[in-house]
């Protein structure tokens, strides 16, 4: 496959128009209409549809644009890579989930960039299905996220460690520091998580788990400190890791409520790409020092 009509076509499908792909590559629209129609007898399936004044990809044509862009941001990290091999300088791309972003790896970050200082790092924050897809897609050089399961089956995941997550109300709250059954708590406003946050997948798996009713859907909030600040003004019921609590907690501001038989923990994972063999120090470093870190 040429990837220049490779190029061509994946500049059209972002920007959903020839003649803006046009535009931007600065060549006749004839031309970018002539590598597609290339492209498509090439690899022998359609990959484009017009669609008024815009176009619509096909299934095939979803698939091989989603793989251009792998293969370009692929391109871009090898030009960063060589260009700070010839500068002598590195940087180091994170993708990493709220919790980890918030509560592990400061430190962590911290102590690397004292011992490194001439190493550049950028962390973008997300939830874990968009940490997947910018590792999946060479944005960044590895993620971080704290989930129940393995994700993609096109990642690594390596365990980091085990993160207890608690339930948490106002101290005016009637389950303020009681023990209480799963069931009791199925009657009470809930503050659930956004679709995509590993906090509403573990939620929803521990009352399937037992069997139990899911709570009563009070609102929904994107963000843990989003979640703990409405619990913290009084209304409803939110489940969160214990680090970004125990401050709270000992100031008096929220409260506990503790559930019979039931423990409840999320793991932090480091995922990389199965192809990449090589673990980064960076990960090395992490694990080195996990013993300093209060969770």
């Amino acid at each position: 496959m040429n990837l220049h009509t490779l190029r061509i076509f994946t500049n059209v499908a972002k920007l959903g128009s020839i003649t803006e792909a046009a535009k931007l590559l600065h060549i006749s629209q004839p031309a970018v209409t002539i590598q597609i129609r290339k492209l498509e007898r090439e690899i022998g399936v359609k990959l484009i549809e017009g669609k008024g004044r815009g176009i619509q990809l096909t299934y095939e044509g979803e698939f091989l644009y989603e793989q251009g862009l792998r293969l370009f941001h692929l391109e871009e990290q090898i030009d960063d890579k060589f260009k700070s091999f010839l500068e002598k300088k590195e940087n180091i791309k994170i993708a990493s989930s709220y919790i980890s972003t918030n509560y592990i790896l400061p430190p962590i970050i911290a102590g690397y960039k004292s011992k490194n200082p001439n190493i550049d790092m950028y962390v973008s924050l997300g939830n874990v299905q968009s940490v997947e897809r910018h590792v999946l897609d060479y944005k960044v050089d590895f993620g971080f996220v704290v989930q129940s399961n393995i994700g993609h089956e096109d990642l690594s995941f390596e365990k980091i460690l085990d993160i207890p997550f608690w339930f948490v109300v106002h101290p005016a709250h009637p389950l303020a520091n009681k023990k209480v059954s799963i069931f009791e708590l199925s009657e009470h406003d809930f503050i659930y998580r956004e679709r995509g946050s590993s906090t509403l997948d573990l939620m929803e798996a521990i009352f399937y788990t037992h069997n139990c009713p899911l709570p009563r859907f009070g609102l929904q909030i994107e963000g843990v400190l989003e979640s703990i600040k409405v619990v913290e003004a009084g209304y409803g019921m939110a489940i969160a890791p214990a680090c970004s609590v125990k401050e709270k907690l000992l100031q008096g501001s929220i409260a506990r409520v503790f559930v019979n038989q039931v423990e409840i923990s999320q793991s932090l994972f480091c995922c990389t790409r199965k192809v990449d063999k090589v673990k980064h120090p960076f990960i090395q470093y992490l694990k080195m020092n996990l013993g300093n870190l209060e969770i």
